[in-house]
């Protein structure tokens, strides 16, 4: 019988996952419903009859396999870079000794509480100066430089004994011998963490993707989901069959890496 404590715990756990999950569900509900039904001010949870008739529309009347796959390909771009440029700096950060390590790491984390809109501004102007604007680089870049990512990866790398690289230091090895050989294979949960944070948050981000990305041809998914969005109508059966279908690519994802997600969270402890 489980303690009182545990108990309770376990049903605060369950309600607040009823409580996230329940969006979900009223949208994959109403992606299925009748028109007359969506539009209806009654909330009905269970339609009348089940039609895919919005799922048809919307592939009919919008690109949306474009939208999905310039999605796809920044979701790709961003995960790829943060993870390559993310290494060298948590290593340094970690394991390297050098005047500042921890002022600089301390300015990165204070960066974490800067509001991603912010940087909205001088960003346009750096990424139009270097030519790349109305690409999925310039969208891709600054995704690649958030600081969580960053601080996720830091505190795994901190974490790690570092007994295996005192004996590759005896054996010559250089750092980047044992970063590649030692620290990278030991970290692969978290790294299992940040490709999954990042490739979420560049798949459903949009208020950057829409100041970057200019042209119809580049737009993402959330973009193309904001065309079904009029002055004066907005399309909300199209809206969650599309909404629907966007949250497919990203659940597969977690699927597949949740528990180097759950590791990679849980090993990554605090320690200075």
């Amino acid at each position: 019988m489980k303690h009182p404590i545990s108990a309770l715990k376990c049903a605060a756990y369950y309600a607040l996952a009823l409580v996230w999950i329940i969006p979900i569900i009223w949208m994959a509900i109403t992606a299925v419903k009748p028109t007359s039904e969506v539009m209806s001010f009654t909330p009905n949870w269970v339609p009348s009859q089940i039609t895919f008739e919005h799922f048809w529309a919307l592939l009919d009347r919008r690109p949306f396999f474009l939208w999905l796959a310039n999605s796809l390909q920044v979701a790709l771009l961003a995960t790829v870079i943060t993870i390559v440029v993310t290494t060298l700096a948590a290593y340094s950060l970690a394991r390297l000794r050098w005047v500042g390590r921890d002022v600089v790491f301390a300015i990165l984390l204070c960066a974490m509480f800067i509001p991603w809109e912010i940087n909205s501004i001088p960003l346009f102007f750096l990424v139009k100066d270097m030519g790349i604007l109305n690409t999925f680089l310039a969208v891709a870049l600054p995704l690649s430089a958030l600081p969580v990512s960053l601080f996720l990866l830091r505190q795994f790398f901190i974490n790690i004994p570092t007994d295996l690289e005192e004996a590759a230091r005896i054996d010559g090895c250089g750092h980047l011998r044992i970063l590649w050989h030692i620290i990278i294979p030991v970290s692969l949960p978290a790294y299992g963490a940040l490709a999954i944070f990042i490739f979420i948050f560049s798949w459903n981000e949009f208020f950057w993707s829409l100041v970057a990305l200019q042209r119809s041809g580049v737009r993402t998914l959330p973009i193309g989901l904001k065309t079904l969005v009029a002055a004066s109508d907005i399309q909300y059966d199209l809206m969650m069959a599309g909404s629907f279908m966007a949250t497919i690519p990203a659940l597969i994802v977690f699927l597949i890496l949740k528990r180097q997600v759950i590791a990679g969270i849980s090993m990554a402890g605090v320690r200075r």
